[in-house]
C-alpha cells in the first residue's frame, strides 16, 4: 500500500514546488493538489520525520488525508497518538474560521496548540476556504527544519508605519533562524527602499546603511542610526564601508546570479569588516530559478558562508529567503 506526503506553500506557487520536490525526491509522484496544498505518492514508507526537499514547502509531513467535519478530525487524530495539534488555513492570509477545527482537537484529544518543542509529534489539521470542502490531515515531527508555529507561520510583529514588507521579511529571518541580531552591531542593506528592513533593524538598536538609488521612507530617514547610500551597488566603493558589518542583507530588485555577483564583489572587504552573516532574498522570476537553487546555494558557499539555508518565509512572496553563516 502506497504512502503519501503533503506540504504545503504559498498559492500561486504549487507547480514550482512540484518541481523542486519532484527534483530533490524523484522517488515521489504528484498525487493530488488544492491552492496552498500538494500532497506526493511514494512506494516507499513515510516517516513523520519525512521531509519534501524544498525550501518553498513551509510545512509538510506524512499525509493523512480528508476530514469532513472537525469531529471526523479529531476522531483520526486521536489514533495518531500525537503531542500537540497544529490548526491553520490552507491559505494563511484567508479569513478562516478555525475556532470549530481548535475546539474538537482540543476537547477530544487533549492535546496543546501553539509553537511545537523539538521532538513532538504534530498533527496538522490545513481547514479550506470553503466550508463544504473538506480539511487535510498529516503528521509531522518537530525539528529545526520546520518552524515551530502552525502553518509555518513565523511570528513577526510589524508597526503601522513600517514604510515595506521588507520589515516583516528580516524579523522572520531573525525569528526563524534565531540569528544573534543585536543592538549596537552594525548592518549593510543592499537595494534597501523604502526601507523596511532598515526600520526594524535600527529599531533594535543596530545602525545601519542602505545602499539604493530610490529614496527612503521619511519614517527611515528619521531614524539617527538609519544611512543612505544613495547609489547603485555596483557604484559602492570599498572605502565607503563602514569599518564594521556584522550583517549583510540583500534585497535588490535583480535576477539571483546578478546579486550575488554584486555581493561577491564585496566579500573581501566584508571579511575584513568581520561579517557575521548574511540574510539574502533570492528573486524567483520565473519557475526556472527554482531548479538553480542547489546551483544559488554553491555560489553563496562560495562567497565563503560555510552554512547556508533557504526558506520560503510568510511575508514572501515570488522569492525565497536565504540565511547564510
Amino acid at each position: 500500500m502506497a504512502d503519501f506526503t503533503f506540504a504545503t506553500c504559498l498559492p500561486g506557487l504549487e507547480g514550482a514546488l512540484k518541481h523542486d520536490v519532484q527534483r530533490a525526491r524523484p522517488e515521489l509522484r504528484f498525487a493530488y493538489s488544492r491552492p496552498g496544498l500538494v500532497t506526493f505518492k511514494s512506494s516507499l514508507a513515510i516517516s513523520d520525520d519525512d521531509r519534501p526537499g524544498s525550501p518553498l514547502a513551509r510545512v509538510w509531513g506524512r499525509s493523512i488525508g480528508p476530514a469532513r467535519s472537525p469531529d471526523d478530525a479529531a476522531h483520526q487524530l486521536a489514533m495518531l497518538g500525537v503531542g500537540r495539534v497544529h490548526v491553520f488555513a490552507r491559505n494563511v492570509e484567508d479569513a478562516v474560521d478555525l475556532a470549530p477545527w481548535l475546539d474538537a482537537a482540543t476537547s477530544r484529544l487533549g492535546v496543546a496548540t501553539g509553537p511545537s518543542e523539538p521532538g513532538e509529534r504534530v498533527a496538522d489539521v490545513i481547514v479550506a476556504p470553503e466550508p463544504s470542502e473538506p480539511a487535510w490531515l498529516g503528521v509531522h515531527r518537530a525539528d529545526g527544519e520546520h518552524a515551530r508555529w502552525p502553518g509555518g507561520l513565523v511570528p513577526a510583529q510589524v508597526p503601522d508605519d513600517a514604510p515595506s514588507r521588507a520589515y516583516a521579511k528580516i524579523e522572520e529571518a531573525i525569528a526563524w533562524a534565531e540569528l544573534p541580531v543585536e543592538a549596537g552591531q552594525v548592518a549593510l542593506e543592499i537595494g534597501a527602499a523604502p526601507g523596511g528592513a532598515m526600520l526594524a533593524l535600527a529599531r533594535r538598536g543596530l545602525e545601519v546603511w542602505g545602499v539604493d538609488t530610490a529614496e527612503l521612507a521619511p519614517v527611515v530617514l528619521a531614524e539617527p542610526r538609519a544611512h543612505h547610500f544613495a547609489l547603485k551597488v555596483g557604484a559602492l566603493r570599498w572605502e565607503q564601508l563602514p569599518p564594521r558589518i556584522d550583517w549583510l542583507l540583500v534585497d535588490v530588485n535583480l535576477a539571483p546570479q546578478v546579486a550575488l555577483h554584486e555581493v561577491a564583489r564585496l566579500m573581501p572587504a566584508l571579511t575584513r569588516a568581520k561579517l557575521r552573516g548574511a540574510v539574502i532574498t533570492l528573486k524567483l522570476n520565473d519557475d526556472a530559478v527554482v531548479a538553480e537553487l542547489p546551483a544559488l546555494v554553491e555560489r553563496i558557499h562560495a562567497l565563503g558562508f560555510d552554512d547556508v539555508r533557504l526558506r520560503h518565509l510568510p511575508s514572501n512572496r515570488r522569492e525565497i529567503c536565504a540565511v547564510a553563516r
